[in-house]
């Protein structure tokens, strides 16, 4: 009986074992994960000094150059802390010197269209070389503000003028306000005041950040809490009370490293925004960008010599810093100048 067993118990385990050879492995098959799209929702227009035009995506980064302004010079004669916009047109500042003229192109954003102005500073008033500095627009007031230098060859001593310039004629109208700092290498208008970072010697280590009340019509330098550097790329989103920018990062080892910033205007303080890692700006003596519909300050940096933007959310709170693909060709001179959202 009990070898009976064992054979049967044997057959059982031949069987099993001829089973388990003629049964084909079973692969366990992981399910494909979508491929994520990255998509932009908005372009973001730059603009170099020789008047090439590119797209940025802000999700991908990609750059795309989509054409030129065939009217401007093309030799460094833009003035990038004098570039600004209204809902409808770009505004867009050159000092020439040969001959000596200011003038302002205006850009249709819904055709492309450019106009050009050739800007008139009664030497009476301005001076016998003078020029803008700066370019602002007044929303409440449907016109620009500008600051007028009065000596565009020389640094010593000259004067500003705080100027209204009428967007249809560009008919500059002093507001009778003036300062002795030779040159603005950036500004912001918010509501009734305009601050602006100037030197009186033209020279960026010597600026300070200027409060010009264009009602009262008084200047006086910003005492800021706890810090005497550099303010520079500035830029508001017209209603909050602060100010966005960039300050040097003071005994940084890393070459022209900068901080980004809020400065509080009601307690004249910064406040802390999130820790990024080292990167540097194309340049201090412009503009920061706004895109109201994305609550997004919008700037170009360098960071491990490479072209990025810097896209900050003041309703989140939140950073980013997106790598730029396609940006072989920009310099310094490039600007953020508008933004169109993707359809």
């Amino acid at each position: 009986m009990k070898k009976n067993f064992l054979q049967i118990l044997a057959l059982i385990l031949l069987f099993v074992s001829c089973s388990t050879e003629d049964k084909p492995d079973e692969v366990s098959e992981k399910p494909e994960e979508p491929e994520v799209v990255i998509e932009d929702n908005f372009n973001y227009l730059a603009l170099r000094a020789d008047g090439n035009l590119y797209e940025i995506g802000n999700k991908t980064g990609k750059v795309s150059r989509v054409g030129s302004i065939s009217q401007m010079q093309g030799n460094l004669n833009m003035i990038p802390s004098a570039v600004t916009a209204s809902a409808e047109k770009i505004f867009i500042y050159e000092q020439l010197f040969d001959p000596f003229q200011g003038r302002i192109l205006v850009r249709d954003k819904a055709t492309g269209l450019v106009s050009i102005f050739v800007l008139d500073f009664p030497a009476e008033i301005y001076g016998e070389n003078a020029g803008l500095n700066s370019l602002d627009w007044d929303s409440k007031n449907g016109k620009l503000v500008g600051i007028v230098r009065d000596e565009f060859e020389f640094n010593n001593n000259n004067t500003s003028r705080v100027v209204r310039i009428d967007p249809e004629t560009m008919v500059l109208e002093y507001g009778e306000i003036s300062f002795n700092y030779s040159t603005t290498f950036s500004s912001s208008l918010l509501n009734n005041k305009l601050y602006a970072l100037s030197s009186n010697t033209g020279s960026l280590d010597r600026s300070k950040l200027l409060e010009i009340d264009l009602i009262t019509k008084t200047v006086s330098p910003l005492e800021v809490s706890g810090n005497n550097a550099i303010i520079g790329n500035l830029s508001n989103n017209g209603a909050s009370n602060f100010l966005f920018g960039f300050t040097p990062v003071i005994g940084s080892t890393y070459m022209g490293e900068m901080q980004a910033f809020k400065l509080n205007l009601s307690t004249n303080e910064f406040e802390n925004l999130p820790e990024l890692s080292r990167f540097s700006a194309h340049h201090i003596a412009r503009k920061s960008f706004y895109n109201e519909d994305s609550n997004e300050f919008a700037e170009l940096i360098l960071k491990e010599n490479k072209d990025q933007i810097l896209l900050y959310n003041d309703q989140t709170n939140k950073i980013e810093i997106l790598e730029l693909s396609g940006s072989y060709d920009f310099d310094t001179s490039t600007i953020i100048i508008d933004v169109r959202e993707v359809d």
